[in-house]
């Protein structure tokens, strides 16, 4: 199977993880440095799952696929680490780091899902991030509040 979109499920997941880690961040730089967060909670937790090797070639496969729209994410090797992809990030206009990090994450999060399963994604992101509330993917989040 060819990805060929993004999920909206899973770029409001990859958004409500980004927004939880900005708020936890240090105040103007959160835009910028919750994307490096994220993925090193993402890479603490899946390592077990996929190997450390797995993990780095899913991020590389997704900045490539999510290229498409953001064609700075092509200078991006997650082989670098959350470091690299953190002074990247810093050298974007805020809206455009906010927006490329959701449509990175978003495309890892379609692909890891695709590769490991819905329930096995959902176990392991509510291992990293316990307190967050997720909407499961194609439930919208106003039928969450009901």
């Amino acid at each position: 199977m060819i990805l060929k979109r993004l999920h909206p499920a899973q770029l409001e997941r990859a958004r409500q993880l980004l927004a939880h880690e900005g708020a936890a961040g240090s105040g103007d730089r959160g835009a910028t440095t919750a994307p490096g967060r994220v993925y090193d909670k993402l890479h603490a937790h899946l390592s077990p799952i996929v190997g450390e090797a797995g993990v780095q070639l899913l991020f590389v496969r997704s900045a490539k696929l999510a290229q498409g729209e953001f064609a700075w994410l092509a200078e991006v090797s997650i082989l670098d680490g959350s470091t690299k992809l953190r002074d990247s990030l810093q050298s974007q206009d805020p809206a455009v780091a906010t927006e490329s990090a959701a449509a990175l994450f978003g495309t890892f999060f379609t692909l890891i899902t695709t590769f490991i399963g819905e329930r096995l994604t959902a176990q392991v992101l509510r291992a990293a991030w316990p307190t967050i509330e997720e909407t499961p993917p194609g439930r919208q989040a106003n039928e969450r509040q009901r």
